[in-house]
């Protein structure tokens, strides 16, 4: 019996291969692999430094925007570079077909623009309550075109659900200032107002509501401190205090208005804020009774 050695010819298989990467669109995507792992290598590394130094909260974020926009900087000039013949023509292209759909949809091409600007820049999401021309609501539905939102009412005195969905074009996004209430996520600042005729003791009123507002947010006051500590660390910023705060503005010649600002879940907020009052009303009023007895 006679066994016949068979040789593997490894050199076809690897001629082809070297022969696809030699090809201008493989060279490219591995020339843009390349640049972009070194580039977020390098501002990781970068990052990582400036977060373990003892520089101030400000100066740290100074740093890090700085970091960023030259990382992006980097990339996109890189990416012109191993692209700009590719993306010449793709533009000469895209031009012709632009030049046609602005005639024919200019506001579509504005609500899609808008969205784009609200994917790139991670401006809100679903389950985010925002505020944009007027209108504030929960999002439930987003897409490139539209943003659809339970709307809350009305105006911003309260925080309940009116019972409508509103469909906003992403267009205002081009055109309008955003308002993200839930920038903070878990745990938010919540801020609310009391007036009170200047002749009224204010300093027993606010006695009566820095009690209630300490007693409504106990719970959750330790939770709510580290979820602020985090957000300081991600975006290089000082740590917010969450404790119970109370600032005074005269808003007109007889009126004397109390701002409160408190630690709330992001999703009870309102429910936190009603406690509080009424808390504060049970507190207060009965003081006063009492003391209109005794005189």
């Amino acid at each position: 019996m006679v066994f016949k050695s068979k040789l593997i010819d490894y050199n076809g298989p690897m001629e082809k291969l070297f022969t696809i990467l030699k090809q201008p669109g493989y060279t490219h995507v591995i020339s843009t692999l390349t640049l972009i792992l070194i580039v977020l290598s390098v501002r990781a590394l970068l990052m990582k430094k400036v977060r373990k130094t003892d520089w101030r909260t400000e100066d740290k974020r100074k740093w890090y925007v700085t970091i960023r926009n030259w990382s992006t900087l980097t990339l996109v000039f890189g990416g012109l570079g191993i692209w700009g013949t590719e993306i010449q023509t793709f533009a000469y292209s895209i031009i012709a077909i632009t030049g046609a759909l602005i005639i024919t949809g200019k506001e579509l091409i504005l609500c899609f623009h808008g969205g784009l600007l609200r994917a790139f820049n991670s401006m809100y999401k679903v389950g985010d309550r925002i505020e944009i021309d007027g209108i504030r609501g929960d999002v439930i539905d987003t897409n490139l075109m539209i943003t659809k939102i339970l709307e809350i009412g009305p105006s911003n005195f309260t925080h309940q659900f009116t019972g409508r969905s509103i469909t906003i074009p992403n267009s205002l996004l081009l055109s309008k200032v955003l308002i993200n209430e839930s920038f903070m996520h878990k745990y938010v600042l919540h801020v609310f107002k009391v007036t009170f005729k200047r002749e009224e003791n204010w300093k027993e009123a606010e006695s009566c509501m820095m009690e209630a507002a300490r007693k409504e947010c106990a719970n959750f006051m330790e939770k709510a401190q580290e979820n602020m500590e985090k957000l300081a660390l991600r975006e290089g910023i000082e740590v917010p205090s969450v404790e119970p705060r109370i600032t005074y503005k005269f808003s007109s010649a007889s009126d004397l208005e109390m701002i409160i600002r408190v630690p709330a879940p992001a999703s009870r907020k309102g429910n936190i804020e009603q406690h509080i009052l009424k808390r504060f009303m049970a507190m207060y009023l009965v003081d006063k009774s009492e003391k209109n007895k005794h005189s």
